[in-house]
């Protein structure tokens, strides 16, 4: 199972903090104008790298995420994922997952909530891996394909319910 292929190589080159599209309406990511009401739109601009880092809220806390169609699932930086109540120290981390620096390991979970901006999805199965295995949680293909459609268009990916 791949996780991670973008991410990364990401961690490596960014030396600065990356502005985020917030789980509130801001001027770099707000809910579509044409279906503000509903919510079932969500616009998130990209960062100077091209990348789309948000302000996700899953299992009730706010974290850092970074919007990863090359991995397959969500995957949760261990640290988040113990202050979520998701695992514990004595928990066995028994999938083998591939990334873009090489083996690790990961325990599968799934998360009772995940909202990114005003597009919440509920039961979502998603990765804990090992500690020190990711330096940023992953929002993956396990979330976006419950979307009704993703799509990136001009520096903006649109996040549609």
């Amino acid at each position: 199972m791949a996780i991670a292929h973008v991410a990364p190589h990401y961690l490596d080159v960014a030396g600065h903090e990356p502005a985020r599209a917030s789980t509130s309406a801001s001027p770099r990511a707000a809910p579509d104008n044409a279906d503000s009401g509903s919510g079932r739109r969500f616009r998130i601009a990209a960062d100077p790298s091209g990348h789309f880092l948000v302000d996700a809220l899953i299992e009730g806390r706010n974290v850092d995420a970074l919007v990863d169609t090359g991995a397959t699932a969500v995957a949760l930086r261990y640290e988040d994922a113990r202050a979520m109540g998701l695992i514990r120290p004595s928990d066995d981390f028994d999938a083998r997952v591939s990334t873009a620096n090489g083996m690790a390991r990961a325990k599968r979970v799934r998360l009772s909530r995940v909202r990114v901006g005003t597009i919440t999805v509920s039961d979502v199965d998603a990765l804990v891996t090992e500690p020190g295995a990711l330096g940023i949680n992953l929002l993956g293909m396990s979330f976006l394909r419950r979307l009704g459609r993703f799509e990136v268009s001009g520096g903006t990916l649109l996040l549609e319910r």
